[in-house]
Formats: structure tokens, sequence, C-alpha cells
């Protein structure tokens, strides 16, 4: 894509034991799409305090309610210079169906996020979502997993691939399927994954109304891989994990004339701890590697790291630390990817039963990688991006909820005109029935 100007980052992951979803946890209100991290190393999410109880229909339980916004923006638009501003409603009814036996595990949602700005409409839009999941005992300590969902989206403003001055968010969607298995015998833990995405990128326009072709970065991406651990003594495993994976672009040359289709692998080792619930997680080391069709794009391999660590300094408190490093996906102009290293605390605090306070912080380096002899020589891209968080989340009932938030992030880079800073000031009503 030759008109495009991008920003770092991070992609924020909502995960469930039992669909092995993965990642990299991030923060609310700040998260871009397509970072991209191992499922193998997703750690379990801890589920609300005061659940929903739901209404029983058969086999299932159901949970039908939704969000309901009211946003404040500074720079809607993640520039630089020549900031707008503005105020937002953002509309999310969700459904949720559960079946929950001895022997399996179904989930199935669907949700919809509507956005309708005060001032500038261009940014109105409607985004989508249904996915279900299963877990299932097929003999004892064995079991295995199967996830499959669908989303129809659009791009935050400032994301990595997106044009700053798209006359509208960038739309795509997004098709994922996977699954995985789990065996216990002793001491031994084998997990295995599978996982699959299709991404369609839709074209769009320029502010002066030129046409931007997007069909160069629909893609696929294929990934496979396991963990073996053993548990030398109660609380503490050591593992070693394996995984593997394929990009292969629907255009077999992207508007530069490049063929970005890619493999590479990512051999882990570590530790995973659990004691006696005051402190957990996992910490992991290892290589990576990536290798490029396009002859022109050399291969790079590094080191690969990351963390996941929860500590409950009190039963009120919960502190999360995690850090990563990945090499990601990019279509820009002369570079072939970019390393993402990323490190971030969160703090959870429960001032009442009622009445919780979060905070949280992230740090990202995205060091690009430069295609070499490209002509004109693209600068070597670094970009450091800053993220904050704060909320205040009250209680009312399992049914209602109010909550109020301030979102921050802040990109410094080298590239021209790619510097941003924006806060978001939100107040969000949820009503779960």
């Amino acid at each position: 894509m030759l008109y495009r100007q991008t920003a770092s980052h991070v992609r924020v992951a909502n995960i469930s034991w039992a669909a092995l979803l993965a990642g990299v946890i991030a923060f609310p209100g700040v998260a871009f799409a397509q970072e991209r991290g191992s499922k193998l190393e997703a750690e379990a999410e801890r589920p609300p305090a005061l659940e929903p109880v739901g209404a029983r229909i058969g086999v299932f339980r159901a949970f039908v309610g939704g969000d309901v916004a009211a946003v404040y923006d500074d720079n809607i638009f993640a520039q630089d210079v020549g900031k707008v501003s503005d105020t937002y409603l953002k509309i999310s009814p969700k459904l949720r169906l559960v079946s929950d036996t001895s022997r399996y595990k179904f989930n199935f949602s669907a949700g919809l996020d509507r956005y309708e700005y005060s001032d500038e409409s261009s940014e109105n839009r409607t985004d989508w979502n249904v996915s279900s999941d299963i877990v299932a005992e097929l003999l004892r300590d064995t079991s295995v997993t199967f996830n499959v969902g669908y989303r129809r989206t659009h791009e935050e403003r400032g994301a990595p691939d997106s044009p700053v001055t798209a006359r509208s968010p960038v739309r795509y969607s997004s098709f994922t399927a996977g699954g995985g298995l789990s065996r216990e015998v002793g001491r031994l833990q084998l997990r295995t994954i599978v996982d699959y995405e299709r991404l369609d990128y839709r074209d769009g326009r320029l502010g002066n109304g030129a046409p931007i072709n997007n069909d160069d970065r629909d893609r696929q991406y294929v990934a496979g891989g396991g963990e073996i651990s053993y548990e030398f003594s109660p609380g503490y495993r050591v593992y070693g994990r394996a995984l593997f994976d394929r990009v292969a672009y629907k255009d077999p040359f992207d508007d530069a004339g490049f063929n970005r289709d890619a493999k590479g692998y990512r051999l882990t080792g570590g530790v995973k701890f659990d004691l006696t619930n005051v402190i957990e997680g996992s910490l992991f080391a290892g290589y990576m590697r990536r290798n490029y069709k396009d002859p022109r794009f050399a291969s790079y391999g590094g080191e690969a790291y990351g963390a996941s660590i929860r500590w409950k300094p009190s039963r009120l408190t919960t502190v999360s630390i995690s850090a990563n490093r990945a090499v990601q996906e990019t279509t820009q102009v002369g570079y072939r990817g970019y390393i993402s290293t990323n490190f971030g605390v969160r703090v959870e605090h429960d001032l009442t039963r009622f009445f919780q306070i979060t905070g949280g912080a992230r740090y990202d380096k995205n060091k690009y990688l430069v295609v070499a002899g490209f002509v004109p020589a693209p600068i070597s891209r670094d970009d450091d991006l800053y993220q904050a968080d704060l909320g205040l989340k009250y209680v009312f009932s399992r049914q209602l909820s109010l909550g109020v938030g301030w979102d921050y992030i802040k990109r410094n880079s080298n590239a021209p005109a790619a510097d941003y800073s924006r806060n978001k000031v939100s107040a969000t009503l949820r009503v779960t029935l």
C-alpha cells in the first residue's frame, strides 16, 4: 500500500481457559487489532467477583444485556498536529449462552458495538461479532477444545497499517477457528493447539477522494504447536514450548511489488509457579525466527521471552505483571515486519465488595525491520508507546454496574508526523440479565 502512514499497536486480549485464547495482556480503551501472540502462552482470566446469574433455558443458561458508554476523546484521528476532539455514544448489546456439565462446557456469544459521534459523522460505525467454544473431557485427565468466531469491525485510528488521512476507519473482517488437546499423566502434562485466522480488509478512500487499495493486506494465518511440562515440586512446573506458524497473503505481491508470505517458529522454555494462591504465573525465554518468501526480505532470528505473573498481596488487591517479545506483521512500504517488546503492570483493588478501582501502565518498544536496498531507503524506524488507564466501578447488583474511566496513549517515533498523544474519558453503564 503506497498511501500508508502507520502506528504501533497493542491488541487487547480477552482470555478464557476453555478456548485457550491467546495472549498478550493489555489495557482497555487503547488497544489496536492484529498483534499476535501464542495461545500456548495464554493464562486464565480471573472471573468477576459478583457474576450475573442468568436465565435457565433448557440445558443453557442465558445472559442478555450490554453496555452504554459516553466517551470524550481529545484526539479522535490520532494526529500530532491539528487535533480534533469529539464525544460519542457507544451502545453494545450482548448475548451469551453457557452450558456446563460434568463432561463438557459450551459457550456461545454475540455482540454489537454502535458508535455515534456528536460532530464527526465519518467515525460513525457498527461492529459485530459471534463466537463459540467448547471444552470436553474425553477421558480422565484428557480434554479437547474447539473454538470458532467471526467479526466485522474497524481499525482504530493510529493502527499500524491504517492510513492516517483515510476518510473513515478501515473496515475488515476476521474469521478464526482452532482447537487443542490437554492430557495429564502423573506429573506430566501435554498441551497442543492449532490456530487459524483469515483477514479480509475493505478498500477505502483518502480525504481527497483518492482510493486506498487494501486487498494486499488480506491474508491467512495458520499456527500449530505444543507444550510439555513436568511438576517437579508442588506448585512448581517446568515446561518447553514449540510453535510454528505461516502467513499467506491473498495477493502474490503487494502494491510495492513484494511477496510478504512468511513462516517461522518460536521455541521457548520456562517455569510455572503457584504459591498458595498468593503469587502465580509463568516466566519463559527462548529463540524465534522468521523467514520470508521474497528473496529481498532478509530472515530474522532473535531472542523471545515473556512473563505473566499475578500477585495477591491481600484478599482485596491483585497485581498483574506481563512482558512479551515477538515478531509482528506489517505491510508498510520499506519494512518487512517489526519486533514488538512490551512490559505492563496492572492493579485491581476492591475498596468494598461493590466498589473497585483499577489502574494500569504499559510500555511498548516497536523496532521495524528495514528492507535492504529499498529505494528510497526507509528510516530505521523505532516507536515508543506509553499507555495508562484508571477506572472506578460500582456494582449495584449482579445485574447492574456503573464505571468511569480514563485512558491515555502516547507515541514517540522517529518517523515523520508519527507522534501523537490521546486521552479518553468515559462513563459506562452495564446491564446483564
